[in-house]
């Protein structure tokens, strides 16, 4: 996948980010079978697995197991093996062994000499003697002489199900980096607000105090004490400073290269966190107001990042 490209910053790593979404298929030929692999994946918050194969192959599980664990780290990945003799049944429904015949013949003359029989040994009586005239259709697989070209197949569905899941976990990240630069907007939106909030709410306190019939000066000790007062209880500085330093995470972990959907989750907990403090501790009917619409951000992010691996 080509590089990417968003607020004029390239992001050459989005293409090792992926979704926990995909789908491939592989399949292969060798010595009369077919094998065929189907591999699909959804949403996990670990890693499971679930493979269904053919009683013949059962023994190659734990294989499978292993090369799929060594390529996916999260998500539920659904396995289906099939197995199909891809001998033609109408063109050779069944198959003489001629060696096994020799034997049968050989050891019946033998027998029949040892016992002094009289008669012959006829063609009817070999085909009918066990191991001799095999079915196509009947014959079991060996399973070890099959393991390559079942790696085979598995590997092509398991490059096609990764390929679809870096393609949407591409266009995730780049959805999530444009939700994240509006939370950046709406932080220094608010930061901005504060200095304002705090003069209206010293104008508020001098009415309310004039209303009363207790004016103060402006430069009244007991009006600068609840005014500091009043600033340090509504302060959000704090929590400001902690949301661009998520901002910053959340930018790092989309533009890693290790799977990282664990790690924005958390993330995008504790930015509600902070934002639901700081819209209780400012007040403000316009900081409330952006706070909501971060918080409405915030839950659309955390529904993308629960298909991120």
């Amino acid at each position: 996948m080509g590089l990417e490209f968003f607020d004029g910053r390239e992001i050459s790593t989005i293409k090792f980010m992926e979704s926990m979404t995909g789908h491939g298929r592989g399949s292969a030929l060798a010595d009369g079978w077919r094998i065929s692999v189907e591999c699909s994946s959804v949403n996990r918050k670990g890693i499971e697995i679930a493979i269904s194969i053919p009683k013949p192959l059962s023994m190659l599980e734990p294989k499978l197991r292993e090369i799929i664990q060594k390529r996916i780290s999260r998500g539920r990945i659904n396995i289906t093996v099939s197995l199909e003799n891809a001998t033609s049944a109408e063109a050779s429904p069944s198959v003489i062994d001629k060696q096994a015949a020799r034997r049968v013949l050989n050891e019946l003359q033998a027998l029949q000499a040892e016992l002094a029989l009289p008669g012959e040994i006829s063609l009817e009586l070999l085909l009918r003697s066990p191991g001799v005239v095999r079915n196509v259709g009947e014959e079991t697989p060996d399973a070890e002489k099959l393991w390559p070209v079942v790696q085979q197949s598995l590997g092509e569905a398991l490059d096609r199900m990764i390929t679809m899941r870096k393609k949407e976990g591409a266009h995730l990240v780049t959805d999530m980096l444009k939700r994240i630069k509006l939370l950046e907007s709406a932080a220094k939106a608010i930061r901005t607000r504060v200095p304002g909030v705090l003069r209206t709410r010293r104008d508020h306190l001098k009415t309310r105090l004039e209303e009363l019939g207790l004016p103060l000066p402006v430069n009244d000790p007991a009006l600068a004490r609840e005014l500091a007062f009043m600033a340090e209880r509504s302060d959000i500085t704090e929590e400001l400073t902690r949301l661009e330093s998520h901002f910053t995470q959340c930018r790092e972990s989309l533009n890693g290269r290790e799977p990282a959907g664990r790690t924005l989750d958390y993330l995008a907990q504790e930015m509600f966190r902070e934002f639901n403090t700081l819209g209780n501790k400012a007040g403000d009917a316009s900081i409330s107001q952006r706070v909501v619409q971060s918080k409405a951000e915030l839950d659309r992010i955390r529904e993308q990042v629960a298909n991120l691996e």
